[in-house]
């Protein structure tokens, strides 16, 4: 997720190896200009004497070196504060064992790190991501007004895995936040490319329908994050590019479906459940009308054999068994269907109880994503 996005930077290349000397400062940030370079004006007409030529020469030379090297300074400020940023950020230990679970490249690191991630909760955790729809949570966000990334901890083991792919999705929107605009038009091309490979997965469509609504016209960059660190299969152009942010991108696709695993149960459970419960309350319902009808039904023939034996209506002790026979029998079918149905019913609500104990593990797990669930999400059998 991102937030506040400003505008973008040129890309960067830049990496250097050593720390900057003690007490060295960092460069002041400027505003963003574009800047135009011109050559120095001509010198005027100097008499023709070698010792002066020679310092002219040297002179032009060093003006001409110290205007490329401004130029230079301008068109990589971002890497040089990123530089700066990463030489001056002592990481937290647990964003150290992101990185190193992710299997992050150097650059990758090196976004991460340079976006000074930090680790909260609670309301210092959304005073800063937010949470803007209902029913959907945020684990993590890219801030672009300062650059920076804040985690959401989730401490659910049952997670496993998710604040790494967070971790390596807010990187990627570190690295798009300073991607070209044409770069970001390619990319952007390649990314719809894949999408179209996607829309088959009803999840994945209606989780970018999310991002549409809560963050309008940031729809490539979201791909951008979710295809690579979620989707296994790409395109090759597409695996080539993201093989600069990850030593082995497959390491976090496979986070990704470890820790979504529990979902993917959870909702699979819910639904054979909710399939069961249908069934079985339509098969109770149906069977009890039925049963019931055929209870009244024997009950007033058994008021008239009653009556019929008292008036003396039966001419043979063979009529009256047979007569009782036939009722006692369909008693006893009767009697069956009913002890069927209550063993459907005690079913029931055994499923039921087990539903509720799904539903009670999704709530659960609804905190430890950060996410305050729709009333409606509640499923009640």
């Amino acid at each position: 997720m991102t937030n506040d996005h400003g505008q973008p930077r040129e890309p960067f290349s830049w990496q250097p190896s050593a720390a900057p000397p003690a007490g060295a400062q960092p460069p002041e940030p400027a505003p963003y200009v574009p800047m135009q370079y011109f050559a120095p004006p001509p010198p005027p007409p100097a008499p023709p004497r070698r010792r002066r030529r020679g310092g002219l020469v040297v002179s032009l030379i060093l003006l001409a070196a110290i205007g490329a090297g401004t130029y230079a300074v301008v068109a990589n400020r971002q890497a040089l504060i990123d530089q700066w940023t990463v030489w001056n950020h002592e990481p937290n230990s647990t964003v150290q064992a992101y990185i190193e679970r992710a299997q992050l490249s150097d650059h990758g690191e090196f976004l991460l790190l340079a976006s000074t991630p930090e680790i909260a909760n609670g309301d210092e955790f959304n005073a800063v991501c937010g949470n803007q729809e209902e029913g959907s949570g945020v684990l993590g966000c890219y801030t672009s007004r300062d650059k920076k990334v804040t985690l959401f901890d989730v401490t659910d083991p049952q997670l496993d895995g998710i604040e790494e792919v967070v971790a390596s999705h807010e990187m990627l929107h570190a690295a798009w936040d300073r991607l070209s605009k044409d770069r970001r038009a390619e990319l952007t091309a390649l990314l719809e490319k894949q999408y179209a490979l996607l829309e088959g997965d009803a999840a994945f469509v209606e989780r970018m329908e999310i991002y549409a609504r809560t963050e309008p016209g940031q729809r490539a960059n979201e791909l951008h994050s979710i295809i690579g660190t979620e989707i296994g299969d790409l395109l090759p152009e597409l695996e080539q590019y993201y093989a600069q942010y990850f030593d082995d991108r497959s390491v976090v696709v496979q986070l990704h479906v470890t820790s979504n695993a529990v979902f993917v149960e959870i909702e699979a459970k819910s639904a054979a459940l909710i399939a069961e419960l249908d069934a079985l309350r339509t098969g109770i319902e149906t069977d009890s009308t039925s049963a019931n009808a055929q209870q009244a039904e024997l009950n007033s023939d058994i008021g008239a054999f009653n009556a019929k034996a008292d008036s003396g209506g039966f001419t043979t002790q063979e009529e009256f068994d047979r007569a009782r026979a036939s009722l006692v029998s369909r008693q006893a079918a009767i009697n069956a269907r009913f002890t069927d149905i209550e063993s459907r019913i005690a079913l029931f609500d055994s499923k039921s109880e087990e539903l509720k104990q799904l539903n009670a593990q999704a709530a659960a797990l609804n905190t430890a994503l950060n996410i305050t669930p729709r009333p409606s999400e509640t499923i009640e059998p």
